[in-house]
Parts: C-alpha cells; structure tokens; sequence
C-alpha cells in the first residue's frame, strides 16, 4: 500500500501568540446558521494523507487506485479567525476524499463497451450536524456497466464572535470530473494532448478468433481541493487514475489506426467578400489562423486528441506607393523562395517568411504550423495530424481608379491595387491529403502625380523616428527605426516618403555568476560550494535562489548566499565591461535590408541640415551594440567572489543610406545609468546592482538583488 503526503497552504502559517486568547473546536460557542465568511481575516492550513494509491497527483504522475483497491484521502486542517477585538479562534476541521471501482472485472460484448462513458456523473449531497457541520457528497460515474464512486466530504465550524456569528475557514474537495487538467508536475495548464480513459491489451490475451480477451482499463478524473474563506486563495488539482480488468468475450477484428484532421479560419486585419474571401486592407496586417481539431483513434478505440495550430499573415511595406505610370503598378509580383525552420518541442513549430516584389512594393507573407507529438497506450510515439502549407502562387495585379484629386499646379489620380496570392495547404498524416486551395489578397494605393507645369525639386529634408510593436504569438518586443524624407517643389506641393527597417528586439539583461557556476547564468543557481583556505583546510558557502521577476521591459533576480565569515567584511568592485562591438565603426554594421537605386535622388539638391555621405548601397544597416556593468561581491579576507552581477539592455544602432547620405540615429543612443546600493539585514548585508536605461521613448530596468548572511 503506497504512502504520499502533500501539503496546501492558504494565507501564511499558523503563528501561535501568548498575548492572545485562544478559543478552540472543543469549546462550546454555537452561533446561527448565517454565518459571515472570514474573507480577510481567516486563513487555514491542511495536510493530506493517503492510503491505497500511489502517486503525486499531478497530470503527469495521478494517484493511482489498483484493481480491487479503495482510495482513502484524510485532509487534516488547522484553521484560524482572528476578530476585530483580537480574539483568536481555531479549530481543526476535516475532510475527505474516498474512491474506488465497484467492480474489479467487467464483461462487455464489445470492446467499445469497455469506453463508453457516461458524461454527467450521478450526485447526491447530504448535510448533517451543527458546528461541525459535515457535507457530504457521493459521485457515481459511469463507465459501461462499471461504476466509479467519488464520497467527498468535509466539515466546517461556526462560532460567535466580535465580528458576528462567523464561518471558520476550511478545505473543500470539489465535484471531479472526467479526464486530468492538463497540468504539468508545476501546476502550470498548458495546451496539451488529454485523454480520461483508455484500455491497453493484457500481455498475450489478443485472439482473432471468438474467444475471451483481457484489457487492463484506467479511467483518469481530476478534482480541486480549495480553500474556503481565507484572506488568499488557494487551490490545489489532484488527479486520479482508476485501473480495473475487462473482459471482451467477442470475436474482436481490430481495425487500422484512424487519423482524422478538421479546420477552421479565423480571419483578423482584412475583410472578406464571396469574390475574394480575404484582403489585407490597405496599412493593415491580414492575418489568418486555422484552428484544428487533431484526432488518433487505436485499434482499441482509444482517442488521442489536440488542437495544432497554421498561421499566416500577409502585409504591404508601403500603404500609398507613388509612380510614374499606370503600368508601374500592374504586373505579377516576383516571389523568393522560403524554407520553415523549426522551433520548440511539442508543439514543434515551424515558421517561415517569403517576399514578393512589384516593382517598388514589398509584400511579406509569414507562414508557419504546429506538429504535435502524442504517446498510446503501448508508449509508441504518434505523430498527430496536422496542416501545413504547401505553396504559394501570385497571380497578376489588378489596378481599379478610385478618384482624382485636382490641384492648381498637378492633379494626383489614385488607384486600388490588389495583389492576389493563392495559398495550397495539405493535411498531413490523414488518409485524405485534401489540398485546398486559400486566396488572400494585399491591396494598397497607388498614387500618379500629373504636372500640368513640370516642377523643379527645390529642398529635400530628412526625419527620423520610430515606432515600438509589443510581443506576441512567438515574436519579442521590437522597435522599427523610421526615415521619412520630404520633397520640396517649386510650385509649393511637397511630397513625403517612409522608409521602415526591420524590426529589432531590445530587451533587459541580467544574470548572475557563483562559486558554483563556470559562466553567468539568467537563473540563480542553488547548492553548496566547497572552496580550500589555507593549511589544506575547506570552507563552503550555500546558495539559495530566489524570485525572479520578468518582463518585456523589466528583470530582477534574487538570490543570497550564507558565509562563515562577517558580511561587513565584504569587499566590492565595479567594472565597465568591453562591448562587443563600437558604435559609430559604420562600414561594420551588417546588411538589414536594400532598396532599388530608383529610390535614389540627385544628391545635389539642398538641404537644410548637412549629411555624412556614403557609398554603400541603398538600404539599412544595424549592429548590436551592448556591454555589461560589472559587480563583484567579494569573499572577506579572500580573492574569490561570492556573486558577480552583470546588468545591461540588449540595444541595437542603425542607419540608412539613401541618396548617397548616411542618415544616422545617434541621437537616440540610450540613456543609461548603472547604481549600486548596500543595506543592512539581520546576520548580513543586501547588495542591490541596478541598471536604468530610457531608449527610444521606453523605459527598461534590470537588478540583481543579492543577500549575504553569516552562518
């Protein structure tokens, strides 16, 4: 008979004070059946004991009830209301979880039999006493002919206090339900492959022939445990596993795997219409998710299920796009080719990006898919099915005129342009590929300008910005540098063109280096570190890590670590580390992305301010601009260091070149400041390093927070 012991925690530990009166469960102090509940000023603590089942309870390792076996949970809880005049009350109510299978053998005609669930379970509840008051509540699920019965109860105390008649806090199971929660053994639900039962073949049992075969059958449940009435919440998932023989007295003709796909689209950024289903409006991001239902199903029936995920976007860099002539906007875009690359583990994502070109338009699709991986109940690995897409096809440009603006010197006419691409997605693992065939369309403005009297190009001017786009799906915090240039012309209309970069991830850094470590790490790490002193003689220091808070602007990491020696004996020494790379060393940064030489104007025309010129191609340029501040928090009378800190921001620097000029963006070089601080705690010092950084209108913050205690 296995043996576990978890514990919950609801509100802080139970603290017991000799300058209070204590009222105990053995006290006579009724009050009425409406209690007020001790939402502010309860907390309660509990410890659950098991007998008849192995296993933590989480969704990767349920208690498990063997065959013939009874399940009984004990939930023993200290409870504690402290009132208005200080008075404190406790008691120690109970609850519990029993569970067992009626039958330990169930005979069926059919294997289907075996897994044919009843969803909604029969519930009776039942109330008795007066303080404690025990709830009761019996779930018979049914399973075929088995039945698998759930007895909850749990009690709770009402007394008389300053504060009224109130309802002590306590531990309540609640209803179970078919199948896990999808939890991880860190509480942490996540998308995942769940099944709530299944049966597996007992070893040489399988006949072809009429004949008695014999299935091991485990049913999966799962129910909370949660903390009533105190001033945090607190609940606790428990899973459990039900196992029990069945027996098929049939003949059974065990037919293949089946592998079965279904889709929808949801459609974001765009519009869609019977004669082109999805447009990326003009200055939007069409994006298209196709949400899937991915279904295994054995040769014993048992169904694996998940939900993979497509997505694609397509967007326009340019919303109005000037040109010279009708035909400059028509055409069929030239397309590059693309390759998914692959990411993570189950899901396995794979991504990828392709651009197409009609003459100065850029049209970026990005692509990618899931693929889930699932495990039967023979621990054979299954690949579940999934979509995936699988080619892509521009079709020619249609250009439609949408009006004419009139002016005294030049009219400008406007045109919609609407670039279609035929997207070819398959089912993959399915008996059916069924290829079809999904079109989106970008559509933006074109623009010709009609001189009545041509104009002379007398000024251009350049201008800088830049616009920050916030994390989401798999992508980080980015920031898009800008340069908008202004044409100025004789008869007074000017004219004004964007040119974006890429985006570029600008993030905290900060990690931590130990006598335990052989490089920094982004996690503080625990353990005992064991160093020689003098005379062959050893000493050691024990670290222990703490919470760590992240975000896209923000990190802060705490640890502490406990010496022989005295804290305020400690030394410290900050650094400047080297960069990785000079800002300003312009012929180094790397290739962002190039424009055509078309986009180019004679260099020679004024400007108001002056700039550097250059001779790489038209285009952007970036490089990743970083360096660390360095603390070192150092052992007393010794050499070696407790904790190095590094802290920085991950920044990147870029220019472009465009009309034989370098147009730089130095004036937004981050606004870093690096602080260091020290404060007495009890036994020892907390070290706080800091860096504060302003870059680009954000503001960005990362410390290490580090305590030092004597032993």
């Amino acid at each position: 008979m296995g043996c576990i012991r978890m514990r919950g925690l609801a509100g802080c530990l139970l603290v017991f004070l000799a300058a209070f009166a204590l009222v105990s469960c053995g006290d006579d102090n009724p009050a009425s059946p409406d209690p007020t509940p001790t939402d502010e000023k309860g907390e309660v603590s509990f410890e659950i004991s098991t007998e008849g089942g192995t296993g933590s309870g989480t969704g990767t390792s349920p208690i498990e009830v063997a065959q013939g076996d009874t399940l009984g949970m004990t939930i023993s809880q200290k409870s504690k209301y402290t009132d208005s005049e200080g008075t404190i009350f406790e008691c120690e109510p109970k609850a519990s979880i029993c569970l067992f299978a009626e039958l330990d053998t169930v005979f069926a005609d059919k294997l289907e039999q075996l897994t044919a669930i009843q969803e909604k379970a029969e519930v009776q509840t039942s109330q008795e006493g007066q303080s404690p008051v025990t709830n009761r509540t019996l779930q018979k699920f049914q399973i075929g002919s088995q039945s698998v019965q759930f007895d909850l109860s749990y009690e709770t105390y009402t007394y008389a206090t300053a504060d009224g008649n109130v309802e002590m806090p306590y531990a309540m199971p609640h209803e179970a339900v078919f199948g896990n929660a999808g939890a991880s053994d860190e509480g942490e639900r996540t998308r995942t492959v769940i099944r709530s039962i299944s049966v597996k073949p007992l070893p040489k049992t399988r006949a072809s022939v009429s004949d008695t075969t014999w299935y091991e059958v485990n049913a999966v449940f799962n129910l909370d445990v949660e903390c009533m009435n105190t001033r945090e919440a607190n609940k606790q998932n428990l899973t459990f596993s039900v196992t029990y023989r069945g027996a098929v007295t049939t003949e059974i003709e065990l037919s293949e795997p089946v592998k079965e796909l279904s889709h929808t689209i949801q459609a974001t950024g765009g519009t869609a219409s019977i004669s082109s289903p999805f447009v990326a409006n003009p200055g939007e991001v069409m994006s298209l998710l196709f949400k899937q239902n991915s279904d295994y199903t054995d040769a014993y029936g048992n169904l694996l299920s998940c939900e993979p995920e497509a997505r694609i976007s397509l967007s326009a860099e340019t919303d109005t796009l000037y040109v010279q002539a009708k035909e400059d906007l028509e055409g069929v875009p030239a397309s590059q080719n693309f390759v998914f690359n692959p990411s993570g583990e189950n899901p396995l994502l794979y991504s990828a990006t392709q651009r197409f070109e009609l003459g100065t338009q850029h049209l970026q699709l990005e692509m990618s898919y899931e693929i889930y991986t699932a495990t039967d109940v023979e621990n054979n690995e299954i690949e579940m099915p999934y979509l995936k897409q699988n080619a892509t096809i521009p079709s020619a440009a249609t250009v439609s005129e949408l009006s004419t603006a009139t002016g005294e010197m030049a009219d400008t006419t406007f045109y919609e342009v609407r670039v279609p691409i035929k997207l070819e997605t398959v089912y993959v693992g399915t008996a059916d590929e069924n290829v079809q065939t999904t079109e989106i369309v970008a559509s933006y403005i074109g623009a010709i300008v009609t001189w009545k009297e041509e104009p002379e190009l007398v000024k251009v001017e350049y201008r800088t910005g830049y616009v920050w786009e916030e994390a989401h799906d798999n992508l980080p915090l980015l920031y898009y540098a800008k340069v908008y240039r202004d044409r100025y012309y004789s008869n007074g209309e000017v004219f004004t063109d964007e040119f974006v970069d890429n985006g570029h991830p600008a993030d905290v850094k900060v990690c931590v280096d130990t006598q335990l470590d052989d490089y920094p790490k982004t996690y503080p790490s625990e353990g005992t570190a064991i160093y020689e002193i003098d005379d062959g003689l050893t000493d050691y220091i024990v670290y222990t890590a703490g919470e760590v808070f992240e975000n896209d602007s923000i990190r802060i990491i705490h640890c502490s670590a406990t010496i022989s020696g005295n804290p305020s004996e400690i030394q410290t020494k900050i650094i400047d580390g080297d960069r990785n790379n000079t800002p300003g060393e312009w012929n180094s940064y790397l290739v962002s992305k190039l424009y055509d030489t078309s986009l180019n104007i004679d260099s020679d025309i004024p400007s108001q301010d002056s700039y550097p010129t250059s001779t790489r191609e038209t285009g952007w340029y970036f490089q990743n601009l970083t360096y660390d501040n360095i603390l070192s928090i150092i052992l007393p009378s010794d050499i070696r260091e407790i904790f190095i800190s590094y802290v920085d921001v991950n920044q990147y620097d870029q220019y472009l070149v465009i009309d034989g000029k370098r147009i730089e963006f130095t004036q937004y070089y981050p606004e870093r400041e690096n602080k260091f601080s020290k404060e007495n705690i009890p036994d020892g010092l907390r070290f706080t390093h800091e860096c504060i950084v302003k870059f680009m209108g954000r503001n960005f913050y990362s410390s290490n927070v580090m305590e030092v205690t004597q032993r």
